[in-house]
């Protein structure tokens, strides 16, 4: 025999709205999360980017890469333990060609004063015989000459050539000092800025990590100057390196953050180098592996991950750059291992 109770449940409108703004809340905690993981695998942040920008990376290769990553993703792995869509050992990895390799150089960046890994780094790429290595700034956390000795010292021995810039931490030590902010990085490394032609390729190394100067009016000339006669000459690929990158979709580690003015300095290059027909830019300071294209100008570019194990949100990598027979080129992350 069953017996009903003689009470009913009564409805409490307090409730009922409490349980609403807590579902609303649940909503609002979910959909940041998923921005963020999205953010983090793709290197996009869609809050950032115009309808057309926005239309391009929807049906670009990153964004497939972006959504396969998270909807296979191990919750066992960290983020900084899996290999990004792209990345050497990948099976998501797409190569622009499949012809046969001329050459190969090295770029890396941020290696702070993690020498560790900055000889792992070197030996790799040695192993994988690059010809040469290009560094792309921040080689000291301070910038004092100790810090910078000790990097120069780490790349002579490995017998690599190489090739080195100066990031914004390089010129802390002489800033603070009231000298020329890249006082001590000469002293070590001799160049801020040059160009380079290996095998009907053009490398062109900028200096543009001053964040309150910019670049001066020599340096300026010179990139126009460069670009000019090299296009001339017709080499089959032109890339720029500058260790502050000039544009991000998602990241505001770049020209202008610090002193807005400089935003218009970034601006003009870029055009210049699609004026000039760059292939490619590469910047490092983000920390984070990421290729994308500039919007405006439909330039494409790269940032290159850190070498150093601090402040790292992925794994300590660096990148391979392939130069093929057929004038094209890949590009392969490398962690460090």
């Amino acid at each position: 025999m069953f017996f009903r109770s003689g009470h009913r449940r009564t409805s409490n409108p307090i409730l009922k709205l409490f349980r609403l703004l807590m579902s609303l809340v649940i909503i609002i905690i979910l959909a940041v999360a998923l921005l963020q993981a999205y953010k983090a695998f793709s290197g996009y942040d869609p809050l950032k980017l115009d309808s057309s920008s926005l239309g391009k990376f929807l049906t670009s290769d990153s964004a497939y890469g972006a959504i396969i990553k998270m909807l296979t993703f191990n919750p066992k792995d960290s983020l900084t333990g899996n290999a990004l869509p792209g990345s050497e050992g990948s099976p998501g990895e797409e190569l622009k060609s499949n012809a046969p390799v001329k050459y190969k150089f090295a770029v890396l960046a941020d290696s702070h004063k993690d020498s560790a890994n900055l000889e792992k780094a070197l030996a790799q790429a040695k192993n994988a015989g690059v010809e040469f290595v290009i560094m792309m700034g921040d080689l000291s956390d301070t910038g004092t000459v100790e810090e910078l000795e000790a990097t120069k010292q780490v790349l002579e021995n490995s017998g690599l050539t190489y090739y080195a810039l100066p990031g914004d931490h390089d010129l802390w030590d002489s800033r603070d000092k009231e000298n020329d902010p890249t006082k001590n990085f000469v002293q070590s490394f001799k160049e801020t800025y040059q160009s380079i032609s290996y095998d009907n390729v053009r490398l062109i190394l900028i200096y543009n990590s001053d964040n309150y100067l910019g670049l001066d009016g020599v340096q300026l000339k010179w990139i126009e100057d460069e670009l000019e006669r090299v296009s001339a000459a017709a080499p089959e690929l032109i890339f720029i390196f500058a260790p502050t990158p000039f544009f991000h979709p998602s990241s505001d580690h770049v020209m202008g953050k610090v002193t807005p003015k400089l935003s218009s300095q970034a601006e003009h290059l870029m055009t210049t180098f699609k004026r000039f027909g760059v292939d490619l830019v590469f910047s490092s300071d983000t920390h984070f592996f990421s290729k994308y294209s500039e919007p405006k100008n439909e330039l494409d570019m790269i940032t290159v991950g850190a070498v150093t194990s601090e402040k790292n949100p992925q794994a300590p990598r660096f990148a391979i750059v392939d130069i093929l027979e057929d004038g094209s080129y890949n590009i392969r992350e490398v962690e460090i291992k």
